[in-house]
């Protein structure tokens, strides 16, 4: 599979790759082994405070790393010395994508609010149009984040450009429908909604291919496929999250 601009809706994504036991989230080894399975992947960027881009989830390393430093206060070279738990580097997208083997991959920008601050830190996105430019890798691209989805929309081409979208806030009812309506009419190419908004989002935009979040058990996945969405996955056999696309 060559081809950058692809179906998101037509396969099945391993949530931050394929981990478990001793093999990280987001990791080249969790990459691999989603690979050798034949599905895809969803992985989460980051941005260095040198604009350069990795892959890791967090906004800080403690969870993974146990270091409270946020990753977007250390250079690319010093987080480069940081280790995940199985003692491998965070992975830059470039060595995730050529893991990946050419398989498919979402790939989402995560856009946090800088410390201190009202603003959000979207000083990664030049570093993720580069990246999608110069590679032949079939990866989608997508945010929670509206403004980097408008700029992205303006500046990639030829790939799958989606919009996240959270279930409802309490005391914000609508409030997923009407990012879902935003994204439309700015011509985005797929939605990505949470699964527990799925069938809401399958019935008012037909016309739109879907993937859907965090699938993590058969009722889930059977939801996700009777709503015509890709699942992100997570917790069974990637075998299983393939196969069982044909038994509904």
């Amino acid at each position: 599979m060559s081809e950058t601009n692809f179906d998101v809706a037509a396969f099945t994504y391993a949530h931050r790759g394929l981990w478990g036991g001793d093999i990280p989230e987001n990791s080249l080894r969790a990459f691999e082994a989603a690979a050798r399975e034949g599905v895809g992947c969803e992985l989460d960027v980051r941005v260095t405070a040198d604009g350069k881009l990795v892959v890791f989830h967090d906004a800080t390393l403690q969870r993974m790393c146990g270091r409270p430093e946020r990753v977007d206060a250390l250079s690319f070279h010093d987080l480069r010395k940081v280790r995940l738990p199985d003692g491998s580097v965070p992975p830059t997208l470039e060595e995730a994508l050529e893991a990946m083997a050419g398989l498919p991959v979402l790939v989402e920008m995560k856009i946090d609010r800088i410390p201190d601050s009202q603003d959000r830190n979207r000083t990664g996105i030049p570093a993720l149009i580069g990246a999608m430019r110069f590679s032949s890798a079939p990866a989608a691209v997508m945010s929670f984040d509206e403004p980097t989805i408008w700029r992205l929309e303006n500046q990639i081409v030829d790939r799958p450009i989606g919009m996240l979208i959270d279930a409802d806030e309490p005391n914000d009812e609508g409030a997923a429908i009407m990012k879902a309506i935003r994204a439309d009419q700015t011509q985005c190419t797929f939605l990505g909604p949470h699964l527990s908004i799925l069938p809401h989002v399958a019935e008012q935009f037909p016309h739109l291919p879907r993937v859907t979040w965090t699938v993590r058990d058969l009722p889930q996945l059977s939801t996700a496929r009777a709503h015509g969405a890709a699942p992100i996955f997570e917790g069974f056999s990637a075998a299983l999250a393939k196969s069982f696309a044909n038994t509904i």
